[in-house]
């Protein structure tokens, strides 16, 4: 603990070390002449050896020793002035501690005033940064979501552009496959074409070779028929008419029945040579519409042989293979007219579909 630290403290001690020194000095001083007991007051004191009884009887004939006045009025000042410092020093000790209450309480009051105005500046101030705080955090926040929407805005954008660039692509792509193949169909197309023409062509030619060579051969066959025939004729005398005939031509395989019933398949028979050996595509290539009417004439003359063949019909080369498949037809056996063999001139219509 800690002492002799106010004011009043220190004045005390002052004090006390005073009145004990002020004790020793009348004790140096005044203690010799109370060696005796004074009889008036009934009391022995005794301040020097202790071998005095208390009982002791005072000697009266002895004279009591006053003490020293001079020892005695200093004495007396020196308190009256001690108890005089100690009553100012009480006073001002009281002052002054009513002046430390109220300068305390002062300064508590003030320290009170200094604190609640730190207190209320302090809230104040916590106030105001709250308030900056929220609005540093709302415009941190506005700023974020600016930031977030301007983020997904370009992300948004970006896509759409990816989109939209994915989609131009794809369909460039598209328009350029479809032309790559558009072309490709095209030159297909066009290869095609050239190549049907080409083998129209090669088979016209061949066609045309074909019917030259039929028409040379059938020529030849003609005019070795014509040759045969006059020479028939020349011997066998005139042609008779298919219907006339005594005993009608024979094609091979037609050989029983009447002469009815061998007219009948001699007819069948040529009908169906003609329509099998006929080269129908003549007539798609030369694209002839419908069913084309042919109209056939020639002679199986005295030999069994076709001569003088004649046709009927609306296109050359529809006539031509007409007379060369009429002069393919087989051998058959003379009609027979009174017994001689004779020239029979025969009539044919018949009508051919292109394939």
């Amino acid at each position: 603990m800690k002492y002799l630290t106010t004011k009043h403290e220190q004045n005390s001690a002052k004090i006390t070390a005073l009145i004990m020194l002020i004790i020793v000095l009348l004790l140096f001083v005044v203690g010799q002449n109370y060696k005796d007991i004074p009889e008036e007051y009934g009391v022995a004191l005794n301040f020097g050896a202790s071998d005095i009884p208390n009982n002791t009887t005072p000697n009266t004939s002895q004279e009591i020793e006053e003490p020293d006045p001079e020892v005695t009025e200093e004495t007396d000042e020196i308190i009256e002035e001690v108890v005089e410092e100690e009553v100012v020093e009480e006073e001002v000790e009281e002052e002054t501690s009513e002046e430390q209450a109220a300068e305390e309480k002062e300064a508590e009051e003030k320290a009170e005033a200094e604190k609640a105005e730190e207190v209320e500046k302090e809230l104040a101030e916590k106030e105001a940064a709250e308030k900056l705080l929220a609005q540093e955090t709302e415009e941190a926040a506005k700023i974020k979501q600016t930031e977030e929407e301007a983020k997904i805005k370009e992300a948004k954008e970006a896509k759409e552009a990816k989109e939209a660039k994915e989609a131009k692509e794809a369909k460039e792509a598209k328009e350029a496959k479809e032309a790559k193949e558009a072309k490709e169909a095209k030159q297909a197309k066009e290869a095609k074409e050239k190549a049907l023409v080409a083998k129209k062509a090669e088979e016209a030619k061949a066609a045309k070779q074909k019917a030259d060579a039929t028409a040379k051969k059938a020529a030849a066959a003609k005019k070795a028929a014509d040759d045969k025939a006059a020479a028939a004729k020349k011997s066998a005398g005139e042609t008779v008419s298919f219907s006339l005939i005594e005993n009608a031509p024979i094609y091979p395989g037609c050989d029983g029945g009447d002469n009815n019933a061998k007219k009948k398949c001699l007819n069948e028979k040529i009908t169906k040579f003609i329509r099998d050996n006929y080269d129908t595509t003549i007539i798609s290539d030369l694209e002839l519409e419908g069913i084309q009417s042919i109209k056939i004439r020639f002679t199986i003359n005295a030999s069994g042989n076709v001569s003088g063949v004649r046709v009927i019909a609306n296109h050359p080369d529809v006539i031509a293979e007409a007379k060369r498949v009429t002069n393919l037809l087989p051998k058959m056996k003379p009609g027979m007219q009174q017994g001689k063999p004779v020239g029979v001139s025969y009539y044919l219509p018949i009508s051919i579909k292109g394939n």
